[in-house]
């Protein structure tokens, strides 16, 4: 059995919290009415947690494909289908979907269309075996 295969957001994201946090310094500290030359902690400095709570968010967002089942953890809770519940596979635009024997269906966050040949081979021959991504160059800019 192989490890499990765990697909998250890339860890570029986290420069997200940094561009939030320096968007929210001039309001959290100076944002004051009473000193507004000079930092203070008041009521805007809550304003932090906006950037506390993105961080959480790419910590914690993720899709664990195993042998066992498919996991999706959010930033409150997980959810766990097992394989034997698993329909298949729907793609809708860039949204990925496990399709669950009862009709509904389990978004997989982090997941892409380039990805389905690695969450394939993670479910130990539950999913049929899919080609791997091939990347093409991008167009040119110049005819020929």
């Amino acid at each position: 059995m192989a490890a499990p295969l765990i697909i998250r957001l890339p860890r570029p994201t986290y420069l997200v919290v940094l561009a939030l946090m320096i968007g929210v310094a001039p309001i959290g500290l100076y944002g004051g009415e009473d000193h507004p030359l000079q930092a203070t902690v008041s009521a805007l400095t809550l304003l932090y947690l906006i950037p506390v709570l993105a961080a959480f968010y790419i910590a914690r967002t993720a899709t664990i494909v195993s042998g066992e089942a498919i996991t999706v953890r959010a930033l409150f809770g997980r959810t766990r289908l097992p394989w034997d519940q698993v329909r298949g596979l729907s793609v809708t635009g860039r949204n990925i979907y496990a399709v669950a024997q009862d009709g509904g269906a389990l978004r997989l966050p982090c997941v892409r269309l380039a990805d389905l040949h690695a969450v394939a081979e993670a479910s130990d021959g539950r999913l049929p075996e899919l080609p791997a991504a091939v990347l093409k160059p991008a167009p040119s800019a110049h005819r020929r």
